[in-house]
């Protein structure tokens, strides 16, 4: 739709979203009482219990210490839910909070960047962007003059850097430098610098069989946290698309194309390195880092070495349709791209470990000091175009906690699907013990299977499924010790309609003994949903 509407003045580009809503768009004003008393206070002090980024920090491991996430095992049977926040409008509710003291920031479908007061809900700042905020709202930490940094991707591939403390625009970077190239990810900051993901709709607009399929290439962009300058570019295809054949409309085929970078970088500070994930090509040929866990140079974006764990994988969506096949690439892939952030971990013995899940169905684990070489891998499901493991994997304690989709596993499934929360040893990829996702008993749209990212704390493990329940299972031996369903109407702190959905994309954010859960996922058939939803111990 962005790129067909792309020409037309806002006040046209209303009519057309009235005519395919089939309703009047209105703006209903958010009630005085969603609002905090007074403005907020100093910009929070950087500690160990904040979550400033995808999975609680620049490594992403997804695993929290009970003095960082303030919660313990013994706790988790008894929390219960202290607000519910309610997005107006939403149907996808996939930005994972970050928290920052007694903040909370999360981002919006509809462009909106919110300040919360993390313990109460009530608003304290909004930033209406240009376009929907995916991922993560990432925070500094605490400049010279002590003042923090927010910043927010939007889909468009804008980059804004805002004011903790009050909204307001620092700088605003486009960092997108193709038509279709958009950010489905989280920017991650490391010091002076914010490092963004580049993916590509071009995966999508390949069903229609007149268009020139394709050629956007996956990137990495690093800004200037400070004046939000590019610093860097990295292309994953590192040479432009040429004409490569024509479909059976006639319609010239462009490659090689894709790759795209679904999911937030990991930072390596003590290597120097930053570790992305790329997706499946587009189109032949083929090129060697799609499908792959690539380490690039913090400073310059050069490649320092790469693991691509399936060759030869170039699918689009025209390979799933009915009609309208013309531009699925022949031979199609089974489109397994890594579609999470890789993490990185520490064994009991001091070794360090990147740890990966992808949507083949495998979780693999790399040694970042032998130039990305496998130490172990294990299968956990039977993968695919839905299938596998999706938005990641949590990692601590000993333990790799994978939850798998297999919803939809591909256009060629071999073997059983293993929809579920799977365990393994962190050290050598055994598993330990596995939990299949529960039946969803006629629920209309829900599917018995999980794809969000996963969170931990010594014990415990939170899982969310398309279901519509959050989970905590025991780390040992898989245990359910706590549930609760979101496919409810919810009261919202700021007065709006809200109900939850299928729990989809990221893991709860666990901060200042609170446990905060996004709900709602109206893609691909599941359960709509617009709310965010805080849980704390039971009060005494």
């Amino acid at each position: 739709m962005r790129v067909a509407v792309g020409d037309l003045s806002d006040g046209d580009r209303r009519v057309v979203s009235e005519f395919l809503g089939g309703r009047p768009l209105t703006e209903t004003p958010l009630p005085a009482a969603a609002f905090c008393a007074g403005r907020p206070g100093p910009a929070s002090k950087a500690t160990s219990t904040d979550w400033t980024g995808w999975g609680g920090s620049s490594h992403g491991t997804g695993f929290r210490t009970e003095a960082q996430a303030g919660l313990t095992a013994a706790q988790i049977p008894g929390l219960e839910l202290r607000w519910a926040f309610g997005f107006p409008g939403g149907t996808v509710t996939r930005s994972q909070p970050s928290v920052v003291g007694d903040q909370l920031l999360v981002g919006s479908q509809f462009g909106e960047v919110y300040s919360l007061d993390a313990a109460r809900g009530c608003i304290q700042w909004i930033h209406q962007g240009d376009a929907a905020v995916r991922g993560v709202v990432a925070v500094s930490e605490p400049d010279a003059g002590g003042k923090r940094t927010a910043v927010a991707a939007d889909f468009t591939g804008n980059v804004l850097g805002l004011d903790v403390q009050t909204g307001v625009v620092r700088w605003k970077t486009r960092v997108a430098d193709h038509p279709a190239q958009n950010v489905t990810g989280s920017p991650v900051i490391d010091r002076n610098r914010v490092y963004v993901p580049l993916s590509s709709m071009e995966v999508v607009m390949a069903q229609n069989p007149i268009y020139r399929c394709c050629t956007s290439s996956g990137a990495i962009v690093a800004v200037d946290l400070t004046t939000g300058a590019v610093v860097w570019r990295h292309r994953v295809i590192a040479e432009e698309a040429k004409e490569v054949g024509t479909n059976a409309r006639g319609t010239a085929v462009l490659g090689p194309a894709g790759a795209p970078v679904w999911s937030s970088p990991t930072v390596d500070r003590g290597r120097g390195l930053l570790y992305v994930g790329t997706g499946e090509n587009y189109t032949h040929p083929t090129t060697e880092h799609s499908d792959a866990v690539l380490a690039l140079e913090l400073e310059t974006g050069a490649v320092a070495w790469s693991f691509q764990a399936t060759a030869g994988d170039a699918f689009n969506m025209a390979c799933t349709a009915r009609i309208n096949r013309e531009n699925c690439p022949a031979p199609h892939g089974p489109d397994v791209d890594f579609g999470q952030s890789p993490l990185l971990t520490t064994l009991p013995n001091g070794r360090d470990l990147l740890v990966v899940g992808q949507k083949l169905g495998i979780v693999y684990a790399l040694d970042p000091d032998r130039k990305g070489a496998l130490v172990w891998k294990a299968t956990v499901g039977r993968g695919g175009a839905l299938g596998g493991v999706h938005w990641g994997v949590a990692a601590g304690d000993g333990r790799v906690f994978a939850p798998v989709s297999d919803r939809v596993t591909g256009i060629d499934p071999q073997g059983q699907p293993r929809p579920g929360l799977h365990t393994l040893d962190l050290a050598t990829g055994t598993p330990a013990w596995s939990q299949p996702a529960p039946a969803c008993a006629g629920r209309l749209g829900c599917f018995a299977a999980f794809s969000a990212a996963p969170a931990a704390i010594p014990g415990v493990v939170f899982a969310g499924g398309l279901d519509g329940h959050i989970r905590a299972y025991s780390a040992t031996d898989g245990r359910l010790i706590w549930d609760f369903d979101t496919v409810q109407t919810f009261e919202t702190v700021n007065g709006v309609a809200a109900k939850g959905g299928a729990i989809d994309g990221p893991g709860p954010t666990l901060a200042r003994g609170m446990v905060y859960v996004s709900s709602g996922y109206g893609l691909f058939g599941q359960l709509p949903g617009n709310v965010l939803l805080a849980f704390g111990v039971k009060r005494q």
